[in-house]
């Protein structure tokens, strides 16, 4: 489901619970790459704060429940509450390390490093230890060949690391996950804390 395109004036913000939401780069050929993931530590329309459009595809990636609210409601207490002030300064501070973050891994670092850290952030951002994603939506917003990404997936189950079926990822080793990724992981999650 698509939240907003780009240039869509924010009318509704939302507060995911349990899903988590894309937000896609693209360019005007129409290809796209995910630039950050939000979940319950954020709001998607952050940018709603300052009257903006957005500047991302806000796509759901792993459906879920969430809370909204009208973005000029959220733009109105912005203004009066200092306490929700600091809360989303700070969070939009880590989502623009994220952004950066993101566009460091996607150039410098292997498939396996961009898969492991992907899979680690939508676990910290799910219930359970099942995501709901298909290998062709995980090469999509990696920026990666499909079979790029089914190589290093079919390397990660036979270790025990996760489990694929078709269209769902289970987390069985965490600890590998976190050995193998690249320090993004950590610098885009200690940015959020």
């Amino acid at each position: 489901m698509v939240l907003y395109e780009v240039g869509e004036r924010i009318s509704e913000v939302y507060f995911p619970d349990d899903a988590m939401i894309s937000y896609l780069s693209g360019t005007a050929e129409g290809e796209s790459l995910e630039v950050s993931v939000i979940g319950n530590e954020g709001v998607v329309g952050i940018a709603s704060v300052l009257g903006e459009s957005t500047a991302f595809r806000a796509l759901v990636q792993i459906p879920g429940s969430a809370y909204s609210m009208k973005g000029e409601v959220l733009r109105r207490e912005f203004k009066r509450y200092e306490g929700l002030h600091r809360i989303l300064l700070h969070y939009t501070n880590g989502l623009i390390v994220q952004l950066a973050q993101t566009a460091v891994c996607n150039k410098f670092h292997s498939v396996e490093e961009r898969f492991c850290r992907w899979l680690l952030m939508a676990h910290d951002r799910s219930a359970g230890d099942t995501l709901p994603m298909t290998q062709e939506a995980l090469a999509r917003v990696l920026g990666s060949r499909r079979a790029s990404v089914s190589v290093v997936a079919a390397s990660f189950q036979k270790k025990g690391t996760i489990r694929y079926s078709r269209g769902m990822m289970r987390i069985l080793d965490r600890k590998d996950l976190e050995a193998s990724s690249c320090e993004c992981y950590e610098t885009i999650s200690a940015a959020h804390s």
